[in-house]
């Protein structure tokens, strides 16, 4: 089985748990303003800055250079995000809790087992790409955006989402991974649904 698909079926049940949480039905329902939505792109800045971060510094690695892809970096599109729907102040606030768990995740693996770092690469921009574009809709209907703060769900460097995803799963799908790193990568994207699942939960319920 090549990866891309492992990673797909290995990861089905972590992801139909994200979809089940009370911020993606608030997502869905209608049940979004401006606050939850607005932190909820902060906690993800502290995610992107972390993973953006790793991958750029692992640029010149033979393996993981092939998934340090500027055109995807989303950290720039979630500051402009900010600015408009929370002023300078967000600089200054904390994310939820859940948010620097997942960072910390992510400096953790880069200095242990960089491999890993595909993982969370894979989860979160090809979902961004994906089912992102779904929820920027809702987005904009509900908080009444056009454009200003919808960034996060822009790829201007991408103008075929489609073609970009399957190269991107031929990269995948190409890698050269000594024994165990496969297992690795594949549970290190379920480890991805669980830290972005422990966000939702504390946006809606608060820390535990």
């Amino acid at each position: 089985m090549r990866l891309s698909e492992e990673l797909r079926e290995g990861t089905a049940d972590a992801h139909r748990g994200a979809e089940r949480s009370e911020f993606v039905a608030r997502f869905v329902r209608g049940g979004l303003d401006r606050e939850l939505f607005s932190r909820h792109l902060l906690a993800l800045h502290s995610v992107y800055a972390a993973l953006e971060d790793a991958l750029e510094r692992l640029k010149a690695d033979p393996r993981l250079g092939a998934f340090s892809i500027p055109q995807l970096w989303r950290r720039l599109a979630l500051e402009r995000d900010l600015d408009f729907l929370r002023g300078p102040r967000w600089r200054s606030e904390e994310p939820v809790p859940a948010a620097k768990a997942y960072a910390d995740r992510l400096r953790e693996i880069e200095s242990a087992q960089p491999i890993r770092l595909i993982s969370h690469s894979y989860v979160r921009y090809l979902g961004d790409l994906s089912g992102g574009q779904m929820l920027k809709g809702l987005a904009a209907r509900q908080l009444d955006l056009n454009g200003d703060g919808l960034g996060f769900y822009e790829f201007p460097g991408i103008p075929e989402p489609g073609a970009f995803k399957a190269e991107y799963r031929r990269r995948l799908d190409d890698l050269d991974l000594a024994d165990g790193e496969r297992e690795a990568v594949v549970e290190e994207a379920r480890t991805a649904f669980r830290l972005n699942a422990a966000i939702f939960d504390q946006l809606v319920n608060g820390p535990n």
